[in-house]
């Protein structure tokens, strides 16, 4: 399956987007924070499939409708979109599903870095970045895994190339 134009990507995103906010009502409380290991998993999905922007656009139509139905947080939005861009750019320079490893990275790292001293201060919510860290590492970690396995199952598939 190779997407070639805009409209066809824009198909996919509407069915990411449906199925990332479904499967987001499957999330843990940790803290103020909503974790939701299925929206990692869609980041290693779209990243591969849609590219690094595509990528980002469902992970914030994701993490706004998962917020809307109150089955996600204001930090759905910084712990969704620097994973699946990270996924989309690195997809693109090593042309291999390991690509879906810097998901965690970004996720973790730049993700929780931003709920900390940008998202957590406007709700009042003061919480250090590692404690961000920590309280994203697990979430990312298993959606990510699941994420190369099932790519990994659809190329076996033949579904995609």
């Amino acid at each position: 399956m190779k997407l070639e134009t805009r409209t066809q990507k824009l198909a996919y995103v509407g069915i990411f987007t449906a199925l990332g906010v479904i499967l987001g009502t499957i999330s843990f409380p940790v803290g103020p924070t909503k974790v939701a290991p299925f929206q990692h998993f869609i980041n290693v999905i779209t990243g591969v499939l849609l590219g690094p922007w595509w990528a980002s656009l469902t992970a914030l139509f994701i993490g706004t409708l998962r917020m809307s139905l109150g089955v996600g947080t204001i930090f759905s939005i910084p712990g969704g979109i620097p994973g699946a861009f990270t996924v989309g750019l690195m997809y693109k320079i090593v042309k291999n599903d390991w690509a879906a490893f810097s998901e965690p990275l970004a996720t973790v790292f730049i993700g929780g870095t931003l709920s900390s001293l940008l998202f957590g201060p406007l709700i009042n919510i003061q919480k250090g970045v590692v404690w961000f860290w920590v309280a994203f590492a697990p979430s990312t970690l298993v959606g990510t895994t699941l994420g190369f396995l099932i790519l990994k199952a659809l190329r076996r598939m033949e579904v995609i190339e």
